[in-house]
């Protein structure tokens, strides 16, 4: 079941654990038919005959209730593995997407910040020749008006 379930999608495992939630109701309801009888089962020592044949009768009462309470708590266990197993499939599919994701975006912020380095080298290479070309400008700035950042 733990393979099939890394192959189930969301809505497939939500029908799987509605289907478990039926037979769990109907498993439920056997319980409570069981008890009913049980709680309504007279004990008619004429009709047995005996004491003894009626404690067998009511032993088999006893053994079919708890047949189906053996099989009620096996399907609870065998449900609540699946699910659990379902919900670490998930778990680790929904981890690895986020992993990836992650990737993905610190691999376009570092194309980013490189692209961003470009740009500003060249925006910075055209600023300095145009300050070199201009007379004016080197003088306004030497005046102190602006100031320069010293290439190293």
């Amino acid at each position: 079941m733990r393979n099939e379930s890394m192959n189930l999608s969301k809505n497939e495992m939500i029908m799987v654990m509605h289907d478990q939630e039926q037979e769990i109701e109907k498993l439920k309801s056997q319980v409570y038919e069981l008890q009913a009888k049980l709680n309504g089962y007279e004990i008619k020592v004429s009709e047995s005959g005996s004491l003894a044949e009626a404690a067998a009768k009511v032993s088999g009462l006893f053994e079919a209730a708890q047949l189906t309470v053996d099989t009620y708590l096996e399907n609870m266990k065998r449900r609540d593995e699946e699910a659990e197993a379902a919900f670490a499939d998930v778990q680790k599919q929904a981890d690895q997407i986020l992993a990836e994701a992650e990737a993905v975006a610190n691999k376009r912020l570092a194309a980013a910040d490189a692209e961003i380095e470009e740009k500003w080298a060249v925006i910075e290479s055209r600023l300095l020749v145009m300050y070199e070309s201009h007379k004016g400008l080197q003088e306004l700035v030497e005046s102190g008006i602006f100031s320069v950042p010293v290439k190293e």
